[in-house]
């Protein structure tokens, strides 16, 4: 009887020892990444951010998280701390920090460890529609992506800089590759998608149709920058696209990979030391990573530092503007 019980004892003791680290090994912090839907440009960048994190950043574990709600969603888990890490647009941003427009308070707990990429606000329809003013949409089917996306609030917000009422127009929400197929299938005009050219939305519904964007002009850019600072006039290079042959303007926005502020300060430091590291593994993924600079991230950066990242870019010889100091 008493060779059982110890035989038992022993069994609960292996048991309870399965799972946990070796003696002399660290647990792993385990961190999540926002991702926006699959398939995304946010998506693939916060995969490949995570590849970087698990390979470069000791005893950490981080994977991507599938976040509908892109640029919003992001904001307002990491302000709980249900995610550590997301990235948003930068009108997003603004918004969240000031707790104006979607947000009913300010955002405190969001802090930016790098931007990451310009986007162009780019409006794809079909080149024999003929759709390509901003006012030439009126009463059209547009698709402004899904609510609370980053290409949903800046979309709706540079239509109202316009004096141009969206509910003009008939809105659908569908996403990027819900909207090209709308549009081949003759149930949708536009499909608008805040993202970096060229977008592989347009991409694929040009290889089967001629495609056609929306053209902003000077003075329509002008007015949008003067009500939103942050929409930075933006050219679309001709050749881009099969179709377009020529420039297309059109309002831009920056994008940042944000942070929780509770994400430990050495961590974010960590992270942000090993994404400037590691640029070419970014681009992999996405051509455009190389837009994150230190440099870039002082000018364009919206939302406070967090203090880790504020360590590298010190170490880098940066001054940090007292905008980006957090209170």
């Amino acid at each position: 009887m008493r060779r059982n019980l110890s035989f038992l004892v022993i069994a609960i003791l292996a048991v309870s020892l399965i799972g946990l680290p070796a003696i002399g090994q660290a647990a792993k912090t385990r961190i999540s990444v926002g991702g926006n839907g699959v398939g995304g440009v946010y998506y693939l960048y916060s995969g490949s951010l995570s590849t970087i994190i698990n390979a470069k950043v000791p005893n950490v574990q981080a994977t991507v998280e599938v976040c509908p709600g892109s640029s919003v969603e992001h904001v307002t888990r990491m302000q709980i701390n249900d995610i550590q890490i997301g990235p948003a647009m930068n009108d997003v941003v603004y918004q969240a920090v000031r707790g104006i427009n979607r947000f009913n308070k300010p955002q405190d707990k969001v802090r930016t460890l790098f931007t990451m990429y310009p986007a162009e606000l780019q409006g794809a329809s079909l080149e024999k529609d003929g759709l390509t003013t901003p006012k030439s949409l009126i009463g059209k089917r547009v698709s402004i992506g899904n609510p609370g996306t980053g290409t949903s609030v800046m979309t709706s917000a540079v239509f109202e800089a316009l004096g141009i009422d969206i509910k003009d127009m008939k809105i659908q929400n569908l996403n990027w590759n819900e909207g090209a197929q709308a549009i081949r299938n003759n149930s949708l005009d536009v499909q608008f998608g805040a993202i970096a050219a060229p977008a592989p939305f347009i991409m694929d519904l040009s290889a089967t149709h001629k495609v056609a964007l929306v053209n902003f002009s000077d003075e329509e850019l002008a007015k949008i920058q003067a009500k939103y600072e942050y929409y930075a006039p933006l050219t679309i290079k001709a050749g881009t696209y099969p179709d377009i042959k020529v420039a297309v303007k059109t309002p831009g926005i920056w994008n940042s990979m944000l942070a929780t502020a509770e994400l430990s300060d050495e961590l974010a430091y960590e992270i942000t030391k090993a994404v400037y590291e590691n640029i070419p593994t970014l681009q992999k993924v996405y051509k455009g990573a190389d837009w994150a600079t230190p440099e870039n991230t002082m000018k364009y950066a919206v939302a406070p530092l967090h203090p880790g990242a504020i360590k590298y870019y010190k170490e880098k010889g940066l001054t940090i503007p007292n905008r980006l100091m957090p209170k």
